[in-house]
């Protein structure tokens, strides 16, 4: 007996020695988001959930200062059942007794789901009762935002002796029958019935009847369930934005071929009004584009992500009645299809404008080059014959300066011959001084235009 516990003894005592030199051993300085990511692994764990019980969900979409409002008056629940709120986490859990809660935080909205438990008498009509009323309804009223989902989800035990069929005709009474939805979910065979309608009381309801051995498997199925129509309600909500803009897109589209072929068969001298209108026309796109990109973006993946969740259901059907992916699908895609053609006729019209803008401001530069160059030479014309001017006043400047320097030389001269009693002949003398006076002229000329080319 000893030979036995002494290698488990030895084992405990490495296993621990292992563990503190782990523990010790130093490591390099992590990344400041190091946890927070790695966290993010576990930000969405399975609420788990045993069979009986019903699970209401509420989506609140908000705003920015709606969502600040969130904590102060989560903390009215909270004193209504004498307990403290921690508000240190954007998903908060939380068990009073008679039911469980769960707050989530998500971009765009904000869920709130309650777990209440299922008596034995309520199992025959599960939706008898509202356990919401256990709420303060002043308080439910008064959930900031504005309700986008709301669930009514009983989840029961499949019971092994009745059949899926017999479980609808129990059951149908409380959905209506025109509408009813049924799936069967899950490796395990679980039966899900709904109609997709919002009754009066504002919550659309969804039977689940689960075979699942563990409770994470039946919190894994509600988890899908409700995510499929959360992400459905987010992908719809761009819609009625769609459907606007698809009355205005072939307006601005008949416009921008009007444009289109004003520039081609235009002669090039109204051009500058053609780009006037297109510049507006582009401005008024790109307001389009700008005020409901993100939305078609968004809705986009939550189409993805809501057909992503029908996929991890395993979905088989049931008998010839409509399935959850059949109904999803088929009339979900004229929705889809809807604001996958506004977003490319969108995109489209948008660099239309930009190819088009781009080659009527092509031509308008090409002709602006055109006249600067017909301007060019024209001032260079312009030029060459104030350089003829010019060269024809320099001439004659010379010959101005020449006549008068000479006849200047020939007083001086004369003068000078009365004063010294000389005699001279003032004919030889001009005739002499008058071509080295001009020479002179010339050479003077012929030097500053040598220095003005240079410059």
């Amino acid at each position: 007996m000893r030979k036995k516990e002494k290698p488990k003894l030895f084992n405990a005592v490495l296993t621990k020695v292992i563990d503190d030199s782990v523990m010790n051993s130093a490591m390099p300085t992590p990344h400041e988001q190091r946890n927070a990511l790695n966290d993010e692994l576990h930000q969405h764990p399975y609420e788990p959930l045993t069979p009986p019980a019903r699970v209401i969900y509420i989506a609140m979409l908000v705003t920015s200062d709606e969502r600040a409002k969130e904590d102060a008056h989560l903390e009215q629940l909270f004193e209504h059942f004498g307990e403290a709120l921690d508000k240190d986490h954007s998903r908060i859990r939380h068990d009073f007794g008679s039911f469980r809660f769960k707050l989530e935080r998500h971009q765009e909205f904000t869920g709130y789901k309650f777990v209440f438990p299922i008596s034995p008498e309520q199992m025959e009509n599960p939706f008898a009762l509202n356990p919401m009323q256990a709420l303060p309804q002043s308080w439910l009223a008064g959930l900031p935002g504005k309700l986008l989902v709301s669930m009514d989800m009983p989840i029961l035990p499949c019971p092994e002796t009745t059949d899926h069929r017999d479980l609808i005709n129990i059951h149908g009474d409380s959905f209506n029958r025109d509408f009813l939805t049924v799936s069967k979910f899950g490796r395990s065979g679980g039966l899900a019935i709904t109609d997709f309608k919002i009754r009066d009381d504002g919550m659309l309801r969804m039977l689940l009847f689960s075979k699942a051995p563990l409770a994470t498997q039946n919190g894994r199925l509600v988890l899908r369930l409700i995510e499929m129509e959360s992400y459905r309600m987010l992908a719809m909500l761009v819609l009625p934005s769609a459907r606007a803009l698809l009355r205005e897109l072939p307006a601005s589209d008949a416009r921008l071929t009007e444009l289109t072929h004003a520039i081609a068969k235009g002669g090039g001298n109204n051009d500058e009004e053609l780009l006037e209108d297109l510049t507006s026309l582009a401005a008024n796109v790109e307001n389009m584009v700008a005020s409901n990109y993100r939305k078609l973006s968004a809705s986009r993946a939550y189409f993805d992500l809501m057909s992503q969740r029908l996929t991890e259901l395993h979905e088989q059907p049931v008998d010839l009645l409509p399935s959850f992916s059949g109904i999803l699908n088929r009339r979900l895609e004229p929705a889809r299809m809807t604001c996958e053609s506004v977003s490319n006729w969108l995109n489209q019209l948008s660099q239309r404008i930009s190819q088009t803008s781009q080659l009527l401001r092509t031509r308008i530069d090409v002709r602006h080059e055109q006249q600067s160059q017909q301007l060019l030479k024209a001032m260079n014309s312009r030029f060459h014959l104030q350089l003829r001017l010019q060269a024809a006043a320099e001439m004659l400047s010379v010959a101005i300066f020449t006549y008068y320097t000479v006849s200047l030389m020939a007083y001086m001269i004369e003068e000078i011959t009365v004063v010294f009693s000389l005699s001279y002949d003032p004919v030889l003398v001009k005739a002499v001084s008058t071509p080295i006076i001009a020479g002179a002229a010339l050479l003077f000329v012929w030097i500053l235009r040598k220095r003005r080319t240079a410059e």
